[in-house]
Order: C-alpha cells, then structure tokens, then sequence
C-alpha cells in the first residue's frame, strides 16, 4: 500500500494529547495479540499448524487496523481520524483530479493566510509543533480532491478580489520590509494604492474562511482523536 508523507503544524498541546492516543492504542494491539495467541494456543503448536496459526492472527490483525478498530501507530490514527473528518465535512464524495498545473504549484494558495493559523498581523502563531505523518495513497488523494474542490469557488473569487483592489499598502510595506528598505517608490506606490472599503474587507475574510487546507483537515482530525 501507498503511503504519502504529509508535515503539519499543530498546537504542541495537541501533539502530546495525539501522542497519548497513540500509547494507548499500541497498548491495545499487544493486548489484542497476546489474547489472539492464547486463544489459538500458539504456545502448544508446532510446524504447519504454528504457522497457519499465526497467518490467521496477522490476517485478523490486519483487518481490524483496515478497519479502524486498532491503530497503534501515529499513522493509524490520524488516518481513521481524517476519514472521519472527511466524512463529518461531506468531503467523502468523488471528486476529479487536481489539475495538473496546480498540483505542481509550490507554496499555499490563495486565501489560505493568517486565519489558517491562528494568527493575524504580527500575532505569534499557536502552531509550533510539527508532525510528520503518512496517510494511505487513496485516503491522501481523496483528502487533497476534496480540499481542492471544495475551495475552488473562493479561490477564483479572492483572485477576482485581488485583481481589483491589488496588494494594498499594507502588503507593500511588508515586501518592502523583506527586502531591507523601504523606498520613496515604495512609499508612492502605496499612496497611489487602492484602499478597499469595509465591505470589501468583510467580503474577502468571508472567502477566506471558505478555504479548507489539508493542514486544516489534518489539525482537526488530531483534536478529534485526543477527545
């Protein structure tokens, strides 16, 4: 099976709680092993009979991690999680494929700002943790689909927004910054820059909020498994 690897920040808090869940459910595999050997008797067998013994607890064994019902590894557990979480936001249906051209486009898109992570301005994010985890091909596919899809309207909409009213001061100030310096040019072109009303400035944080990340999917799955 296809494994996709995946980097999310997360609150720290969230990490240890996940980390727990993930103790506990390898506590509850040894467990479910130990009682699936002793009820086989492997102990007492030999030869061909150990060895069909122990295919039928490794099939058995398999089958509850498919299903969820064990999940003693990080992996395990974020990805029953994120199917439910797919299927509570109604992101389980089919979807086509990211277009190729966006798929390969580095860095977040559009709209996806400080909102995703708790964070506006110059506010310190939340998300210092990191995890690294992999989800199975079908279940990461499915997972980037809905995402994608699901954010598209926002996303050709906050191009439209942008198109209109620009970078605005702010923006330029900011990439001036980066750069070392700001200059008479920089100043000037932020005079000259439009300023977008109140309601345009609610328009564009309500399309905003409309976009879904893989990261938002990931961080809610986790805090669905420490509850």
């Amino acid at each position: 099976m296809s494994l996709m690897p995946f980097v999310v920040a997360l609150e720290p808090d969230d990490l240890t709680a996940l980390n727990g869940v993930v103790r506990a459910g390898h506590k509850a595999e040894q467990e479910w092993l130990d009682a699936a050997r002793k009820m086989h008797g492997i102990k007492f067998l030999r030869g061909k009979a150990l060895s069909e013994a122990r295919k039928e607890i490794r099939k058995e064994f398999r089958r509850l991690r498919e299903r969820g019902k064990l999940a003693g590894t990080r992996d395990l557990v974020v990805s029953r999680e994120v199917r439910a979480e797919l299927k509570r936001r109604g992101l389980d249906q089919e979807y086509d494929s990211v277009p190729a051209e966006e798929a390969a486009m580095p860095g977040r898109r559009v709209g996806t700002g400080p909102q995703h992570y708790q964070r506006s301005g110059s506010e310190p994010t939340k998300l210092t943790g990191r995890m690294h985890v992999k989800l199975p091909g079908s279940l990461a596919e499915q997972l980037i689909r809905g995402c994608y899809w699901t954010s598209a309207p926002a996303v050709t909409a906050l191009w439209e927004w942008q198109e209109r009213w620009g970078d605005g001061p702010e923006v330029i100030f900011r990439e001036a910054e980066r750069r070392g310096a700001v200059t008479i040019l920089d100043l000037w072109c932020a005079a000259m820059a439009p300023r977008p009303d109140a309601d345009a400035i609610l328009q564009k944080a309500q399309l905003q909020a409309q976009i879904v990340t893989t990261g938002d999917i990931i961080r809610s799955a986790v805090k669905r498994a420490a509850r």
